[in-house]
């Protein structure tokens, strides 16, 4: 039987104090889109479970939550800053070993329930797709990870990763963004891709949920 792409339908629910999906226009004070870009939503999955070869995650879309019997309708930002020691410093700086305060501003007490396909070509006795499936829902029944999943920026740790909490949040169907212009993707294929950065233009998200354009 010649190969065949299967997939399977992956889900989890994260969430942390603090989130940065930053926008390539920010420049030195960068800010946050209101949602995940796809790049991070596969980057919090792939902190999960992750093959090399043979299998790929791919998300679909991302629902935006709100603590139960919360109004919603809006996301949060703050402002938030940090101490740079790296390679973007002036040469005096690097020389004298000092950093500059870093400024940003970043999402504030955010639940993302995050969705994706796990696709992998199956033949020949295998079936990489449905093993990545597998050790996925495995590792997060038993709060493993392949590396613990961060929000962005890797200091925006997840204070959660697991199933979906119903009794305590809820889908943000009061939130509704129009976003001018995304970054879907940094590079040209899903592993080991070269750097070729894709927007869309007028990213929706419509009652809570953005759906990520393939």
């Amino acid at each position: 039987m010649k190969n065949h792409i299967q997939s399977y339908s992956i889900c989890m629910e994260v969430s942390a104090p603090l989130a940065m999906f930053a926008r390539p226009d920010g420049g030195a004070a960068p800010t946050s889109y209101p949602a995940p870009t796809r790049s991070a939503a596969k980057g919090v999955l792939e902190a999960i479970a992750y093959l090399d070869q043979g299998a790929i995650i791919c998300p679909t879309h991302v629902e935006i939550c709100r603590p139960v019997g919360t109004t919603g309708g809006a996301v949060q930002y703050q402002g938030y800053a940090t101490n740079y020691g790296g390679p973007l410093r002036k040469g005096n700086q690097r020389a004298s070993g000092s950093g500059f305060q870093f400024f940003a501003t970043v999402l504030a007490d955010v639940c993302y329930r995050i969705y994706a396909e796990v696709r992998g070509r199956a033949g020949g006795g295998t079936n990489p797709a449905h093993y990545l499936h597998d050790l996925f829902y495995r590792r997060l029944r038993q709060g493993r990870c392949h590396q613990t999943p961060a929000l962005g920026w890797k200091e925006f740790t997840c204070t959660y990763w697991g199933p979906f909490r119903p009794e305590r949040y809820e889908v943000d169907t009061a939130l509704n963004i129009t976003i001018p212009s995304m970054l879907i993707d940094m590079w040209d294929a899903p592993q080991c891709g070269a750097l070729a950065p894709r927007f869309v233009q007028d990213a929706q998200v419509v009652e809570g949920v953005l759906r990520y354009a393939e």
